[in-house]
Formats: C-alpha cells, sequence, structure tokens
C-alpha cells in the first residue's frame, strides 16, 4: 500500500473524527481573525493616547498655564524625567532636550539643567545599548 492509499484509507477510517475537526477550525477561523484585528486596532489606540501623552508633555514643559504666568520648576523637573517613558520618541526628546537645556541658561534653572542633563545621558546610554544589540 503507498503512502497516498495508506492516508486514504485513514481518512475514511476516522471521517467522523476529521469531519469534527474541520467542522472546529473553520469555525475558529473568525474568531482567531476578530482577535488579531482587534490587537491591531488596539495597538493603534496606545500608540495614539502615547502620542497624545507625549506631546502633551512636551507643551506643558515649554508652555506656561497662562500667558505671562511662571513656569512651575518642580512640574517641569518631573516632565524631563518622564520623556524617559517614550522611547520610541527618543531622538526627538535629545534634540529638544538639548535645545532647551542650552536656551535656558540661567543659574535658577539648575536643577532643571542637571535633571536635563541626567535624562539625556539615560537617552543616550538606552539608544547605544539598542545600537549594540
Amino acid at each position: 500500500m503507498t503512502v497516498s492509499a495508506a492516508f486514504i484509507s485513514w481518512l475514511t477510517n476516522n471521517a467522523e473524527v476529521v469531519s469534527i475537526i474541520v467542522t472546529i477550525l473553520i469555525a475558529l477561523i473568525p474568531a482567531v481573525w476578530t482577535f488579531i484585528r482587534y490587537l491591531g486596532l488596539k495597538s493603534k489606540e496606545l500608540q495614539h493616547e502615547r502620542f497624545r501623552i507625549y506631546h502633551g508633555l512636551i507643551r506643558e514643559l515649554v508652555q506656561p498655564d497662562s500667558p505671562g504666568q511662571a513656569m512651575a520648576l518642580d512640574r517641569q523637573i518631573a516632565i524631563v524625567f518622564e520623556l524617559r517613558h517614550f522611547p520610541e520618541y527618543f531622538e526627538l526628546s535629545l534634540r529638544l532636550l538639548e535645545g532647551v537645556r542650552d536656551t535656558w541658561i540661567d543659574p535658577r534653572f539648575g536643577r532643571l539643567t542637571q535633571e536635563i542633563n541626567h535624562t539625556i545621558g539615560f537617552i543616550a546610554a538606552r539608544r547605544k545599548q539598542r545600537a549594540r544589540g
């Protein structure tokens, strides 16, 4: 008996089991497809939410709550720290922080400058780490 004949014989002898398995697989295809689409949509939603949060942080870092009002230094320090949690924006964050640090040269911003330097170091180390592997 050849392999194909043996396979046909096995299918014939196990037709009931095979039909149950095929039915289950056919029933699962729409569920699996729906789940995959759900994961894709959820991923896009999370990406959009992270985009919104990141840009909100940047706005709060450089723009006072209302015109003429002083910036809250401690809040700016916290925002600079939080930028570490957005690796997808590291390239932009690095350029932005270097620009802000160079622009805000004032002894009153010493703690902010220190935090900016810490975050720049953190981002640079992470980028170097990713480049290695």
